[in-house]
């Protein structure tokens, strides 16, 4: 008899687990709340990265002159971006909704709660549903800080920010990280003053300095405003009603105001539970996130959860990979979740992306390591993009050069960390990366001559 598996929350977590459970013969039921996709496809990665990429374009045509192509005007039409955006992420929702018809999982629209290990309810409603295993992916939600005047009206969080129908002439940004960045990258180039006010003493605080640094740099020059080491203390109204932002410099202590006509917390995400039942049925939690084991499972039997609502890294092919692990426990293959080499990816111009340790917590694990960088101002297809910024960074265990981190910066960072991650998968060495022969003129050479580098043995720089 086929085993009766019941999904809470239907994002990018849950909708792959409940294929992969149907795949393996599972009768699965999918409850969700909202939307199928979850935070990624609705108010996350795929609407952020449509805005993004308006913005890129804009920006690449404002240079076209380096292309010997000459534009006499450039205009925008801010309602026409929004409306690619929503068609984008509707034929992605769509396409969830036929892969669940498509493998037999039914879908029910509600709000999960479960009654016991065995049971779960729609809430305000009287239907049990019963299941031999529950999956819980309920996601997250967006993060708030205890801040004087944060609920003031035109002070907002990435959900509501990716609904205007105009954007504000100006903008403060609380939070350097992935989301604050690239909203700031969007609002900028699309016509916005920006300014973003980072507590921590770096942007993106789980990067690597060297790049973390780079990107700040390149930023400023772009013409956004960036303050790190600050912590904001108040929003206040502005008699323009705009909003005024206090905060204090670490370095000196000094207050300082900056004035936007809107406020955008970029604080990151929490785990989701409410509603859940996380009480009733004695759920460990650890600062409101779901306690797991390398399997998946919560501490009652029967019960896994997976995605954000279990903390960590809150990414969308993490949840994706958390989901498979935990349906194919389920269905008796003994799975462990493998954290090791996960890509994290921010998609600002240039794009950042990272996998594995960096170069201080390498230097902390490991004590005598290799670096090797590589810039893209020596790359032959860097210079025919005209994307020459940034490079690629690999840090390596020095004894027999095994790679423990993989950094870069620049033109689609976000597609050459794939070599790196399998890399590191495979437990693969600088000799490894160093003699696989990549096709020129690529922008993957730069690994290569990365891992050259750390050796002592660059050809091109």
């Amino acid at each position: 008899m086929a085993k009766n598996i019941v999904i809470v929350g239907g994002g990018t977590g849950g909708y792959v687990a409940a294929i992969r459970a149907a795949q393996l013969g599972a009768q699965v039921t999918l409850i969700e709340k909202d939307t199928l996709g979850g935070t990624c496809v609705n108010r996350g990665c795929i609407p952020t990265k449509a805005l993004l990429q308006s913005a890129d374009i804009l920006a690449k045509i404002r240079h076209a002159e380096a292309f010997g192509i000459s534009v006499d005007k450039v205009s925008i039409d801010f309602s026409v971006i929004t409306k690619r955006k929503e068609a984008v992420v509707k034929r992605l929702v769509d396409g969830v909704a036929y892969l669940m018809r498509k493998h037999r999982i039914k879908v029910i629209k509600g709000i999960g709660t479960l009654i016991d290990f065995k049971t779960v309810s729609i809430l305000g409603e009287n239907d049990k549903i019963n299941a031999d295993s529950i999956v819980i992916a309920t996601g997250s939600k967006a993060s708030t800080v205890p801040i004087k005047g944060i609920n003031e009206s035109g002070v907002m969080t990435s959900d509501e920010a990716l609904t205007m129908s105009q954007l504000p002439k100006s903008i403060v940004i609380i939070g350097g990280g992935v989301i604050g960045l690239e909203f700031a990258q969007i609002m900028h180039r699309l016509g916005g003053k920006v300014t973003i006010v980072e507590m921590m003493p770096q942007v993106l605080p789980t990067e690597d300095l060297e790049i973390a640094n780079m990107l700040e740099d390149r930023l400023k020059k772009e013409g956004i405003e960036i303050f790190t080491g600050a912590t904001v203390t108040s929003i206040k109204p502005d008699k323009q009603e705009g909003k005024v932002v206090s905060f204090t410099a670490k370095d000196d202590n000094t207050e300082r105001k900056i004035i936007g006509d809107k406020v955008l917390l970029a604080v990151g995400r929490r785990p989701y539970t409410d509603d859940l039942g996380v009480d009733k049925l004695g759920l460990v939690t650890d600062n409101g996130r779901l306690v797991v084991n390398e399997r998946m499972e919560t501490n009652v039997p029967g019960v896994y959860a997976i995605g954000d609502v279990v903390g960590g890294l809150m990414l969308a092919h993490v949840a994706m990979n958390e989901g498979i692990c935990a349906v194919e426990n389920i269905m008796g293959a003994g799975r462990k979740i493998d954290y090791r080499a996960v890509p994290r990816c921010v998609y600002t111009t240039p794009e950042v992306a990272g996998v594995g340790l960096t170069e201080m917590e390498a230097k902390e694990e490991y004590g005598n390591i290799k670096v090797g960088r590589f810039p893209f101002t020596a790359s032959g297809k860097a210079l025919i993009l005209n994307e020459t910024a940034g490079m690629v960074k690999i840090i390596a265990d020095a004894k027999y050069g095994g790679i423990l981190g993989v950094h870069i910066i620049g033109p689609q960072a976000t597609e050459l960390i794939a070599e790196a991650v399998l890399g590191m998968r495979m437990e693969a060495t600088l000799e490894d990366i160093a003699s696989a022969i990549h096709a020129h003129p690529t922008l993957s050479e730069a690994m290569m001559e990365a891992a050259l580098n750390a050796r002592g043995k660059t050809i091109h720089f």
